[in-house]
């Protein structure tokens, strides 16, 4: 007899059952694509801007208003939106370049006002959803600047609930070569509720309290978490680690942990925390050398750091010395690109009496040692693992390098990756050069 049963692993599937599920499918299929696809709108200001504006829908109150970096729209941030749509988090993201024809770049945000940023704000508030501002790098200022033209034109409301910054960078200028460092006004001029996502792998990391210290000061309530082993843009980038993959997956979560903390702090407060002076916009660095000249010429701090060894050197023993004292992390691609130019300066100008101390900041020995297994230098390479000697040598990114003359005192500082062997590099080299070089040689010189 025919059996009514069929064999282990194929279950009895009706027709009926299979149009039933390739519906649900397909309906699956084209929720999912109205959350992938983002509603495309264009906001007419006040002032006539028109502002492109990609709305990712979702029907959660909570919105997040997505200021793009200085460098412009990333697409990169379409996937992380849906994510955010997914988690019933709508995202807005307008195109700031495109509304004023700008080209990317480091200030190419500084003549957008503040007043325009805050018009689009009060519109994402308009929906009635809590509104959560998020900016990363310079963006950050521009976004506190319009939060702040809220409160002085009374427009502030509870349901604006604060700002999320990816590593902020809230300089007037970029310091240079060793520059102390000048905040903008808005730093200390804040009190809206701040949560701060900081990359370690960055220039700011070092400086993180200090930022923290000084948006407190106009009283704005902080709060903010490291995100260990990826850079600044992580969530932007092209040329992303394993690990910055990591974090972008997760960056979602983070930000939705980021709005519950912000949430109960009552949202933007209806007075302005008191100014100093002019609001300002970020300002590129003044223009000088390819080095910045120490004029006078400037005692070098205290630099004694260990080794790979783990004996220490000390940069007073180098006296009689010309010295490069340069600061690298592992995880700098332009740090790694000059390596083979600081190498090659060193084989042609140490018997001229040149040394250069490479001072790895942030990194462990084992993850220094592993580096130099596949980029060998000869040069010697100190451990600033607490940054220490970073701060005290006012550096703010990298890679920042000095040049010391044989007494020890600054002349030339400068940030960035240089060609060190090539024909610009020469003429802030040979003068120092030309006096007779001191018998003095790291290798003899270390201190126990």
């Amino acid at each position: 007899m025919p059996s009514n049963h069929l064999p282990a692993g194929r279950p009895a599937t009706r027709p009926r059952f299979r149009r039933t599920l390739a519906w649900l499918l397909l309906g699956l299929c084209l929720n999912t694509l109205a959350i992938a696809l983002p509603q495309e709108q264009v906001l007419t200001l006040n002032d006539g801007t028109e502002l492109p504006l990609g709305i990712y829908p979702a029907e959660g109150a909570r919105l997040l208003l997505w200021l793009p970096s200085e460098f412009g729209p990333s697409p990169r941030q379409g996937a992380l939106a849906e994510a955010l749509a997914a988690r019933h988090i709508e995202v807005w993201l307008p195109d700031l370049h495109a509304g004023w024809f700008l080209a990317p770049g480091r200030y190419s945000l500084n003549t957008i006002p503040p007043s325009a940023v805050a018009e689009l704000i009060a519109q994402a508030a308009a929906t009635g959803k809590q509104v959560f501002l998020l900016a990363s790098g310079r963006t950050a200022a521009l976004a506190l600047r319009a939060l702040r033209h809220l409160q002085v034109t009374g427009r502030s409301g509870t349901n604006i609930a604060g700002l999320i910054s990816i590593g902020p960078r809230l300089f007037l200028r970029t310091p240079q070569g060793g520059e102390a460092a000048d905040y903008l006004p808005i730093t200390t001029a804040s009190n809206v509720p701040i949560h701060i996502l900081q990359p370690r792998n960055a220039g700011g990391f070092w400086r993180l309290g200090r930022v923290i210290r000084m948006l407190e000061q106009g009283g704005a309530p902080v709060s903010w978490q490291v995100i260990d082993g990826v850079r600044d843009a992580f969530h932007l980038r092209d040329d992303t680690a394993p690990a910055e993959e990591a974090a972008s997956a997760r960056l979602p979560d983070m930000l939705a942990t980021a709005m519950q903390l912000l949430t109960p702090l009552g949202g933007l407060p209806a007075k302005a925390a008191p100014m100093a002076g002019e609001d300002l916009a970020p300002r590129a660095a003044e223009a000088h050398e390819l080095l910045r000249r120490y004029e006078p010429p400037r005692p070098a701090p205290e630099l004694a750091l260990p080794q790979l060894d783990g004996r220490r050197l000390d940069l007073h023993a180098l006296r009689g010395q010309v010295v490069l004292v340069n600061f690298w992390a592992t995880w700098c691609p332009p740090c790694i690109e000059e390596i083979p130019a600081l190498e090659r300066l060193y084989q042609a100008r140490r018997d001229q009496g040149l040394t250069i101390l490479a001072v790895a900041v942030g990194d462990p020995p084992e993850r220094v040692r592993d580096f130099l297994a596949s980029h060998p230098v000869s040069f010697s390479v100190l451990l600033d693992e607490q940054g220490e000697a970073l701060k005290r040598w006012g550096v703010h990114a990298f890679p920042t390098t000095f040049v010391l003359d044989r007494d020890g005192h600054i002349r030339h500082g400068g940030f960035g990756a240089f060609a060190w062997d090539g024909p610009d590099i020469a003429p802030y080299l040979e003068p120092l050069l030309q006096d007779t070089p001191q018998p003095a040689h790291p290798d003899s010189t270390r201190s126990p």
